[in-house]
């Protein structure tokens, strides 16, 4: 659904008509590409690859940036990408789209803009709801100007998130820090700014339903900033199906009783899976490589590399979920395909003298040649990986990354440890100071108890080996004051019989690749669920646990007055969608979409105020602690 603003209306004020398109689509990701993709066309039904120029903050630029490439705006006719804070040449015969937050800092240089005549017409689109107030500061500076013609539409896209897969979206990521869980939980934060990062939240969950179309069951835990975020979002969504002038939400897609489920959840309902040193393909490109929008960047012989992981890398997708050392085999095979393909083409080139095979071979040469183009693609693609999966080895083996991922399983699901984690943290040779953090603090959290002087030890090894402990501090208070019993009861209950699949967890690494995880230990990925998928499970189907019986259930549909009770649903729900206030992670990522693969009726989506790695947790935690 968008606002439009007619230019032809400037003179009796500002007439706003609401509009609003079917977008046809099977995910979050596809949805949100063909709103960009409409918007690129001057938001008319009407294919028009007229050229044109976009224009964007740094809000829009991450929101495009995932979804379509350089090509794809060729494609809707944009020939130049500008950032709208950046001085512009003027450019007088071509209309200009511009995607940007309705700030008053970007109105005040959209109203520069026209006054200066930098394009033939201005298609502006804000993000988010623009205010009465700013369409009317707009208004009166191409009144001053003399400029209201160039006006061409205004347009509300409830377009606030980041799509990074079909089923991974986030807050802008220009919003990170406003929204990070040090904003959240830091002793000192105003309430304006708490009031910020809350607003930023709730319109990201916001656009994602206005754009699917779709009013959701709400349930999140009491008493933290979940319970605050779904209250907001409730609202926001009620009022919106209330307004009589408002359209988004009454073409919804489905109906009442195949509603989706939102579940809103705290970071504090599980801290060690954000440490846990991970043994999957792409979360470990995200912790040691910082994979951000979809892009990471990586030393190859000295030089940087920066590499982009989208929906259009087959070996990607398929594989971006399976452990390390099964990718490793993966890339290999591949390799040896592009290999087999490029000895067959010489091959054939080598028989073509001979009468007796001249006609097949030209065949088969003409067949070979007309898929050059994608063997070419492919091998490129194979390239990439190598190099990003020898990188992942070679910091593995440095760091004993495979040693950590085993004790940290092992602490985590109460199985017997073959030396002590003090005696692991001891060890010289193996980890990074943060490294070493990360697996203590896993322990922490999931020892019931830990006497102080048992304690301090632990503190005195980390800072002999120059860890900053200042988030053990935090974390002591977290789990004295804030929630202590279901934070620890969270952080305690893994499953423990997933990890009797580790007692075959060491294999043989086939020989041929071997050139990358020689040394490497080949890690059977345990089949447990963390916290949040267990939540999801028992939210979904309707399980009696105490984990969830306490749970608030909020609905959209339903005017209640303050603290009514709402009925629960009777039927299980089959569309899930759950978002972590305060940071998510690839691990929890990809835990839910396994227990989604293991449920073929069920389709889960991940959200998140940011993806974050374990490195940022700690600093953030960090400084909670030395407060």
């Amino acid at each position: 659904a968008v606002v439009s603003t007619q230019s032809g209306h400037y003179g009796r004020g500002i007439q706003i008509l609401f509009e609003h398109s079917v977008i046809m689509g099977l995910d979050i990701r596809s949805r949100q590409t063909e709103a960009l993709r409409q918007m690129l066309n001057l938001n008319s039904a009407k294919t028009d690859n007229a050229w044109k120029i976009l224009v964007f903050d740094e809000y829009g630029r991450d929101i495009i940036a995932p979804l379509l490439s350089v090509q794809d705006l060729r494609e809707c006719g944009v020939t130049l990408n500008l950032l709208i804070r950046d001085n512009r040449d003027p450019i007088p015969d071509v209309p200009a789209v511009y995607f940007v937050m309705p700030t008053r800092e970007n109105v005040e240089r959209i109203g520069s803009d026209c006054k200066d005549g930098l394009y033939e017409r201005f298609f502006i689109n804000f993000i988010t709801a623009v205010s009465r107030q700013l369409l009317e500061d707009l208004a009166q500076l191409t009144i001053e100007s003399d400029t209201v013609h160039r006006i061409g539409k205004i347009f509300d896209q409830h377009l606030s998130f980041c799509t990074l897969e079909q089923t991974l979206f986030t807050v802008p990521s220009y919003d990170a820090a406003a929204c990070s869980y040090h904003a959240l939980n830091r002793c000192d934060a105003k309430d304006a700014d708490i009031e910020l990062c809350i607003n930023a939240i709730t319109e990201c969950i916001f656009s994602v339903f206005v754009t699917l179309r779709q009013l959701p069951v709400i349930r999140c835990p009491k008493g933290n900033a979940a319970e605050i975020v779904a209250e907001k979002l409730e609202k926001k969504m009620r009022d919106a199906r209330r307004d009589p002038k408002s359209e988004l939400f009454k073409d919804q897609s489905v109906a009442s009783f195949q509603r989706p489920l939102l579940v809103i959840l705290d970071r504090n309902v599980d801290i060690c899976s954000t440490m846990h040193h991970t043994w999957t393909y792409q979360a470990l490109i995200h912790d040691l490589f910082n994979l951000h929008l979809n892009r990471c960047q990586i030393q190859v012989d000295g030089k940087t590399k920066n590499y982009d992981l989208g929906n259009d890398d087959k070996f990607w997708m398929k594989n971006k979920g399976r452990p390390f050392p099964e990718v490793a085999e993966a890339v290999h095979q591949e390799l040896e395909a592009c290999r087999a393909a490029e000895q067959e083409i010489k091959r054939l080139k080598d028989v073509m003298g001979d009468e007796s095979d001249a006609v097949t071979a030209n065949d088969k040469l003409a067949s070979t040649v007309s898929s050059l183009p994608e063997l070419m693609e492919k091998k490129k693609r194979v390239d990439m990986h190598i190099n990003i999966a020898t990188a992942l080895s070679e910091s593995i083996k440095s760091r004993s990354l495979d040693k950590f991922y085993e004790v940290e399983e092992k602490v985590m699901t109460k199985a017997a440890l073959e030396e002590s984690v003090l005696d692991v943290l001891r060890n010289p040779d193996i980890g990074s100071p943060a490294d070493k953090l990360r697996l203590f603090v896993i322990y922490y959290l999931s020892a019931s108890e830990l006497p102080d002087t048992e304690l301090q030890v632990y503190i005195d090894t980390l800072q002999e080996f120059g860890c900053d402990t200042s988030c053990i501090q935090y974390l002591s208070k977290l789990k004295q004051f804030s929630s202590a019993q279901s934070l620890v009861q969270n952080n305690l209950n893994y499953n423990q019989s997933s990890y009797s699949s580790m007692s075959n967890m060491f294999k043989y690494v086939k020989q041929s690749s071997k050139f990358m995880m020689e040394g490497v230990k080949n890690l059977v990925v345990g089949n447990r669920k963390l916290p949040i998928t267990r939540i999801v499970d028992c939210l979904s189907e309707l399980k009696q646990s105490s984990d969830t019986d306490d749970y608030l259930t909020l609905d959209p549909k339903i005017f209640r007055k303050d603290n009514s009770f709402v009925p629960s649903s009777r039927t299980a729900f089959n569309e899930v969608y759950v978002f972590m206030v305060g940071g998510g992670s690839y691990v929890e990522y990809q835990n839910l979409m396994q227990y989604a693969e293991q449920h073929q009726d069920k389709k889960i989506y991940y959200g998140s105020s940011e993806v974050m790695d374990s490195s940022n947790f700690l600093q953030q935690l960090n400084k909670l602690g030395s407060q």
